[in-house]
This record gives structure tokens, C-alpha cells and sequence, in this order.
């Protein structure tokens, strides 16, 4: 599991750090301290004695000699593969139990020794031989076991029922990592953010200071973000990511002086680091202040010359700004700067649609298609052009594979939902349309076209009472968006005096 593709810091106690998880404890030895329940043969007795007293060369000799007279004395091949790990030869070890465990597939001490032998080894048999045990001994480090198991397969929904089973085993601090990343993969922020919380206080590393901070920010716990992340960004340098999360949560937090500040001190201290330049320039976006985006992606352009990213964003800025033909130059600059990417010639093919010019659109977007096949947003905006058009049978054909191709790829795209739901509308199949309406509003509650689309298929379809109650939540989501600009436009940003002589 790559912790990076959430965007988490990397620590001790990432994938495969199995070996460092404390030894999970075997009770091999209730064959030595329990003699009562064992048979008494003269044989066990001698192996048995001499591993007690640490003699394990003889012991593996003594327990072969026996072997040849009785060769399916499931207890002596146990006891041999306790003295073979006692001369450190694991491998031997381990064939040793498994050979007691094809006569004796149920006994507990040959299962315990063959599944930590086998976690230790990484051998793919660990998770049957751990299934056979757990019947036997449900003990929480069996549990602890299984579930490191399957986080290392990235199946972190059963790694997360077993440490849940495993009770205080998944108290120990990597086994606590795992839970967080998991928790995080599945957008369980609150129950992620916990358990970074619980390292935090074991030990006070900036890498799980900023998976915190990171849990509670995609969490919307802005507030507690700013907090947990403040110690990072007052270090006298601090990571860029740092202070792109710090900003994020002061943006969402309403504190938009503290969000522009701390970028704009990013952008001195990392001026080659382009993401900032745009978090920077998407702040001023959003809050109304297009110049002064265009000039700070303007100085980003200086220090990063080659920037498919900054040239984008600047091309979106001056498109905002009604400056269309500087825009256009922009994005065509961008897929100039990154050809492979689909930077440029998507943001110019939204410029062009804002435009009316939908033919150039879809010309613009068939090209870039070819490069990028894959590009989510690039068929994404292929079919939002189709249906733009005043669009050809054979056109509404090409947009409806798009769609359902990128629904099988990416089945939580709201948007695929909400434009395949406006296709089927166009050809009066209202079953159809509702259906994925009601899937894209089900992924996007907040999505409001999609809504009244949905309440326009249920009039036609005669279900009055659902397009009414469609109608009451299309004015609710209508008065937060109308509050949304309200608070967005409030505040203002403005250039900072320079704090530099």
C-alpha cells in the first residue's frame, strides 16, 4: 500500500514494517509445562528435558533418533521444531510443524509455532494456518496478525474488523498507523483522525502531526486542524505541503488573511514550488480578487517558466476576467508546456465552451482523447461538449459510451451520473433518467442541476409528490448557494503591504 496516493506522510510503521511489530507470543511451551496432558513416552520426556535446558542440538537429535522408531509422533515433531528455531533454522523449523500438523491438523501448539513462523517468513500459508487457529485460541494477537495481513493486501476493511477484534494487541503503535491509513483510504476521517491523535501523544513526529492534520481538514474539523498544524508551519522553514494544508484549513476555517499570509510566505520561501502559486491564485479566485490572482500567477510564471499548472490556472483567471484571447493564448501555451498532459487543451476547450465555440470544443477535446484515453476528465468534458452541441444521433451515442465507460471505471463520479441522467432526458427515457439522477444527487446532495432535472423527469413521469419534495430541496440548496456567495464576496482580499525592504 503506497501512503502517498492519499497524501499521507510515510513513517515508521508504513507497509511493510511487519517486522517491527512486537513478537506475538506462542504458547509452545505448554508442551514443557504442562506434562500431564502430553503422553509420557520415555522419548517426549528426553526432548522435552533437553530444550529445557537450552541443549537444542541434542534435542534435534533426539527427537530424529525417536522419529525413526515412531514417525507419526505428532508431539516429537512439534518438539523438534521448537529445537530447530532454538538453533536458528526456521525453514526446517517450520516443516517440522507442518509435518505434526498433517498428522494432527488440530493441535494448538504445532498451529502457534507453524503461524508465527510463518508470519515472520512472509509464507503465503500464514493467513489459512491463522484461520485454522483463531476456532482454537480467538486470542487478540491472532486477530492482530490477521489484520496485518490483509492491510499489507490493502483489503483494509477486513484489516479493520480484525484489529477491531484484536482489542488492546491494536494499541501497539504501527498496528495504529495501519488503522489510521486505513480509516483514511476509506474517508473515515473522524476514526482516522483518532488514531493519528493516539501516535501523536506517543510520540510527537511531524509526520503524524501532519496526517492529522490532514485527517481533520478533508473532515471539515478546520478549527482543530489549524491547531494541530500550526507547530509545522512555525518552523523557520516548513514543508511546502505543510503550507498548502495550513492555508486550506484557514481558508475553511474563514481566517482568509492567515490563509493568504501563510502562502504568500510559502511562495517566498519555495518559489519554484508551483502548487502553491495556485493555491494562492484559487484563494484569490474564490474570494473575488481576479487581478490580484493573475499577478501572483504572473510572478509564478517568472520563477516557473515552464509551468503547464501556473500557465492553466492563469489562463482560467484571465477567462474570468473577460480577457478570452489572453486566455486562449495561456491555455495553448499550457499544452505546449505538457503535451501528455491534459492541462491546456481541456481548460481551453471550458474556455470555448463558455463561449459557444462547442465544435472547436470537441475537435480540441478528440485530440487530447487520443493522447490520454484514460483521462477521467478529459472524457469527462468530451461528453459534457457532445451534449452541449445540438448533438447528432451518432454524436448522443459517443457521449453515452463515454459515460458508461467512465461510470464502470469510476462508479462514485457524480458527475458521469448527473450528464448520462441529462442524455437519457433528451430521449424522453424517463426511467432511465431518473435513475441516474438519483444516483448522481445520491453521490452529491448538494449538486442543485441535477436536482431540478430530477424534479422535471418526476413531473413528466406524474410522481408529483416526489418532484414537490424535489422543488422544497431545490430553494434550500438555491438560499446555500445564494449564503455561499454571500461569505465568499464578503471577504476580500488585497495586496499585502511587503514585509521585505
Amino acid at each position: 500500500m503506497n501512503l502517498r496516493q492519499f497524501g499521507l506522510k510515510a513513517a515508521n510503521g508504513d507497509a511493510g514494517q511487519r517486522d517491527n511489530l512486537p513478537c506475538i507470543p506462542v504458547c509452545l511451551f505448554i508442551l514443557l509445562v504442562m506434562p500431564n496432558m502430553l503422553a509420557h513416552a520415555q522419548g517426549f520426556e528426553q526432548v522435552r528435558d533437553m530444550i529445557r535446558r537450552g541443549d537444542f542440538v541434542m534435542a534435534v537429535q533426539a527427537s530424529e533418533a525417536w522419529l525413526k522408531r515412531e514417525p507419526r509422533d505428532f508431539q516429537i515433531w512439534t518438539l523438534k521444531g521448537i529445537a530447530l528455531q532454538g538453533v536458528a533454522q526456521p525453514k526446517e523449523s517450520l516443516a517440522a510443524f507442518r509435518r505434526a500438523l498433517t498428522i494432527n491438523p488440530k493441535f494448538l501448539p504445532a498451529l502457534q509455532g507453524a503461524a508465527q513462523l510463518e508470519y515472520q517468513l512472509r509464507d503465503p500459508n500464514c493467513r489459512r494456518t491463522l484461520e485454522a487457529l483463531l476456532p482454537l485460541r480467538p486470542e487478540p494477537n491472532v486477530y492482530a496478525m490477521l489484520g496485518v495481513l490483509a492491510f499489507e493486501e490493502n483489503d483494509c476493511p477486513t484489516a479493520l474488523n480484525h484489529y477491531a477484534s484484536a482489542g488492546v494487541a491494536a494499541h501497539d503503535p504501527i498496528i495504529r498507523w495501519q488503522s489510521a491509513t486505513c480509516h483514511f483510504q476509506l474517508q473515515q476521517w473522524e476514526p482516522a483522525a483518532a488514531q493519528f491523535q493516539a501516535l501523536l501523544a506517543l510520540k510527537d513526529d511531524d509526520r503524524i502531526r501532519f496526517n492529522l492534520g490532514l485527517a481533520q481538514v478533508n473532515g471539515k474539523l478546520f478549527r482543530e486542524a489549524i491547531g494541530t498544524l500550526q507547530p509545522l508551519a512555525r518552523k523557520s522553514a516548513p514543508e511546502a505541503d505543510a503550507i498548502s494544508l495550513i492555508a486550506t484549513a484557514y481558508e475553511g476555517n474563514k481566517q482568509l488573511t492567515e490563509a493568504f499570509e501563510v502562502l504568500r510566505r510559502g511562495i517566498d520561501l519555495y518559489p519554484r514550488e508551483e502548487r502553491l502559486f495556485a493555491d494562492l491564485a484559487n484563494l484569490c479566485l474564490e474570494h473575488s480578487a481576479i487581478d490580484l490572482g493573475i499577478e501572483v500567477l504572473e510572478t509564478g510564471m517568472k520563477n516557473n517558466p515552464q509551468s503547464a499548472r501556473i500557465q492553466t490556472m492563469l489562463g482560467v483567471l484571465l477567462a474570468r476576467a473577460d480577457r478570452m484571447g489572453q486566455a486562449e493564448a495561456a491555455f495553448r501555451q499550457a499544452e505546449q508546456f505538457a503535451p501528455d498532459t491534459a492541462f491546456g487543451r481541456v481548460a481551453l476547450a471550458v474556455a470555448m465552451l463558455q463561449m459557444g465555440a462547442t465544435d472547436e470544443a470537441v475537435r480540441n477535446l478528440r485530440v487530447q482523447l487520443q493522447r490520454t484515453p484514460d483521462d477521467h476528465q478529459v472524457n469527462l468534458m468530451l461528453a459534457q461538449a457532445l451534449l452541449q452541441k445540438a448533438s447528432t444521433p451518432a454524436e448522443l451515442r459517443e457521449a453515452q459510451t463515454l459515460l458508461q465507460k467512465l461510470i464502470v471505471r469510476t462508479p462514485s463520479s457524480a458527475r458521469a451520473h448527473s450528464l448520462l441522467g441529462k442524455l437519457y432526458q433528451r430521449r424522453n427515457d424517463n426511467v432511465k433518467a431518473a435513475r441516474a439522477l438519483e444516483m448522481a444527487i445520491r453521490l452529491d446532495p448538494a449538486d442543485r442541476n441535477s436536482t431540478y432535472q430530477l424534479m422535471t423527469v418526476y413531473r413528466k413521469q406524474g410522481r408529483l409528490k416526489d418532484a414537490a419534495a424535489l422543488q422544497d430541496r431545490v430553494q434550500r440548496l438555491l438560499d446555500e448557494e445564494r449564503d455561499a456567495d454571500v461569505e465568499a464576496t464578503r471577504f476580500r482580499l488585497v495586496r499585502a503591504p511587503s514585509a521585505r525592504p
